[in-house]
């Protein structure tokens, strides 16, 4: 799990050495749709091209901010392996409704960083579910922007990784 508390400011691409080949491709993909510019906006990217990789995705819609100044995040489409994974459809909820990882904190956190720096953030999970299973994924968040400055949407995509028992 990531220490999102005070993590760098640019991303390295060499942490990805360490993903997933999924990760990595969809990494490549937002990378050339930005086409130089810090992110690329959403309708840049077209998920089609990468119809392999569409059941990991999330699509996450940030409303803007709360008056402590952090994001207010919505989870605008969820693929069907994360659909799967949690047993519901959180698609339309506020990531408080709908979050899969350790912790609350760790989810939001996640959002904030990547909102916040407008960075993609490579994120390796392991924790246990809230049915008491182990889940292990290789998941990454790039940011989106209408504006080249503003974080208006986070895709999302995980990858759960074989277990070695």
């Amino acid at each position: 799990m990531i220490d999102h508390r005070d993590p760098p400011e640019a991303f390295n691409p060499g942490v990805l050495e360490a993903a997933t080949p999924g990760v990595r491709q969809l990494f490549d993909y937002w990378d050339a749709c930005r086409a130089g510019r810090s992110m690329p906006s959403r309708e840049d990217f077209d998920p089609i091209d990468l119809p392999r990789l569409m059941p990991g995705m999330i699509l996450v819609d940030v409303e803007g901010e709360r008056p402590d100044g952090s994001g207010i995040f919505r989870y605008r489409l969820v693929g069907s392996d994360e659909v799967e994974a949690r047993r519901h459809n959180p698609t339309g909820k506020l990531i408080e409704d709908g979050y899969y990882a350790s912790s609350l904190d760790s989810a939001l956190g996640a959002y904030e960083f990547v909102r916040s720096r407008g960075i993609p953030l490579y994120d390796p999970l392991d924790f246990v579910d809230r049915r008491g299973r182990r889940v292990q994924e290789s998941s990454i968040l790039l940011p989106f922007s209408e504006d080249g400055v503003t974080v208006s949407q986070i895709l999302v995509y995980s990858e759960r990784l074989r277990s070695r028992c």
